[in-house]
């Protein structure tokens, strides 16, 4: 497969972010993220104006998009998968779908035991665990949802430490530390390198990329939930 520039967006927490990587060169061109309360469907389009424009390039640039498909906000997945279908399908470019807690696992390099948490509800936790000790990301679970107490009966099993990643690793950490000697194997990295990131997506896209001939077009993305979405109409 031929060198790309690869734009990835994560709209799947409150973090809306854009992330440009320019796989022949190895390197990360830039990213913008903004932790906001406001709807990502108003954000992220423009963030990916300003970082193209920041980088000199434009959407006529951009050999591949890639996406969080979850899991992850309903609403976030949706406008992120639509926005990139918006942007792929008028000049037919490759999409490629990365799982959230992989990407945000992938920011991780060099560890041997990763797991990815995000809260889903209550004592409710999409997870997943990864090591990324050698020159390639592995999975070693799939993208799950699991209870406090299950996370806390997996974790307890292994004899070393594992790193803890994830906008869940607060709420977790606090439902495990009510639980008699769980989660002590496990290690919550520093905040700033919890939350999702543009940057992971455009890494697993090109690890992606290295291992396929074949790209997916837009209309192959879909959305993983994990969960039953329950939508309410108010009024």
């Amino acid at each position: 497969m031929n060198a790309l520039r690869i734009l990835g967006l994560d709209t799947s927490g409150k973090v809306a972010s854009c992330a440009l990587l320019d796989t022949q060169q190895d390197c990360l061109l830039g990213e913008q993220s903004v932790y906001t309360r406001r709807g990502h469907s108003q954000i992220i389009l423009p963030l990916c104006e300003r970082l193209l424009a920041d980088c000199a390039l434009t959407l006529e640039d951009v050999d591949c998009y890639a996406v969080s498909t979850g899991p992850g906000s309903y609403t976030g997945l949706r406008i992120g998968i639509a926005a990139v279908q918006g942007l792929a399908m008028a000049r037919g470019t490759p999409c490629i779908g990365v799982s959230t807690l992989e990407a945000m696992a992938s920011r991780l390099f060099g560890a041997d035991d990763i797991l990815a948490v995000m809260h889903a509800r209550e004592d409710k936790f999409y997870c997943a665990r990864f090591s990324c000790g050698g020159d390639r990301m592995e999975r070693r679970t799939p993208d799950e949802l699991q209870s406090a107490a299950q996370i806390a009966g997996m974790t307890g099993q292994t004899k070393a430490r594992i790193l803890l990643v994830g906008d869940g690793c607060g709420q977790l950490m606090e439902q495990l530390e009510a639980m008699e000697h769980a989660g002590e194997m496990l290690r919550p990295v520093p905040p700033i390198l919890r939350l999702q990131s543009a940057a992971g997506v455009c890494r697993c896209a090109a690890q992606y990329i290295a291992a396929n001939k074949e790209l997916p077009a837009a209309a192959d993305l879909t959305a993983s939930y994990l969960q039953n979405v329950n939508i309410t109409k108010k009024g």
